[in-house]
């Protein structure tokens, strides 16, 4: 099997890349600063036809959610149709395409956890152009997997455990949000996943995240807990933390399906994050 990764240097894609590499597969990275570039389609094109993989996953994206509400025309270049264009070539060397969508592309209001087949209504410029991402590789794709995952960390990029360290370094008093609800998800654990549902050779959409839940407010408490930081921390509800974006207050994802279907089980979040604090 060959297997074509975009956005290879990023935090998911990294960890992918080390993944599938340890398996009897030939493995190609693309990184978004290399000759491919997911926005243009004849780069696209001409880069999958030259490779001709049998599955390409696609970790390319414009993640950074208040960003994406200045700079929306970027946001939906690289989340909508950057996965436009990778599945039309994927149609063209008879390939899967494995889109990675987002928790963002729920409103939060559901009060239960979100299954695949829950009506998605955005609230995020985010949300809505990984959703119209989704449906892209949906409407030009006869093969097709989207997985929808959440709250991501890794040792390959910026990540919510990192800039809690950094802050904690630096103060003594943090006020954090205490009712923004998910489900923090180790990149490592991801990647197994993905490869599961590859290797199983399952289709659609899936939901896939760390056992759990929590608030953004005890997830810091279980990073400072694991590293012995002594910081005084001052709850504050999401209306008092000003930012561009709107984001959903519960976006916890049913992973139920991903179990029942493969057998493989997303360990809980606070294991993962242990995991990653101790580097292992």
């Amino acid at each position: 099997m060959k297997v074509l990764v975009t956005g290879s240097h990023g935090m998911l894609g990294t960890d992918l890349i080390n993944l599938l590499r340890g398996k009897n597969l030939k493995v190609i990275d693309a990184p978004h600063e290399g000759e491919f570039d997911v926005a243009y389609e004849d780069e696209v094109l001409h880069f999958i036809l030259k490779c001709m993989p049998d599955v390409i996953i696609n970790c390319a994206a414009f993640t950074d959610v208040d960003r994406c509400e200045t700079e929306s025309k970027i946001a939906y270049k690289v989340n909508a149709l950057g996965p436009k264009n990778i599945a039309i070539a994927a149609k063209r060397c008879d390939a899967k395409i494995v889109q990675i969508s987002t928790d963002f592309v729920f409103d939060g209001h559901s009060g239960r956890p979100y299954v695949e087949e829950d009506l998605p209504n955005p609230l995020s410029e985010y949300g809505k152009s990984k959703l119209e991402g989704e449906r892209n590789v949906q409407n030009n794709s006869d093969m097709y997997l989207i997985v929808r995952t959440s709250w991501l960390f890794g040792r390959s990029g910026t990540n919510y455990v990192e800039k809690m360290i950094e802050l904690a370094k630096k103060n003594k008093e943090l006020s954090i949000v205490n009712d923004e609800i998910g489900s923090p998800t180790y990149t490592v654990d991801l990647a197994e996943a993905l490869w599961t549902l590859i290797e199983q050779k399952y289709e659609g959409i899936f939901h896939v995240a760390n056992e759990g839940n929590c608030s953004r407010l005890e997830w810091a408490r279980k990073i400072f807990e694991i590293m012995d930081y002594n910081i005084n921390i001052h709850p504050i509800d999401s209306s008092q933390y000003k930012r561009p974006a709107k984001v959903p207050l519960n976006s916890v994802l049913n992973c139920q399906k991903l179990t029942k279907v493969t057998g493989f089980r997303m360990r809980h979040w606070e294991e993962a994050l242990s995991a990653y604090l101790n580097k292992q």
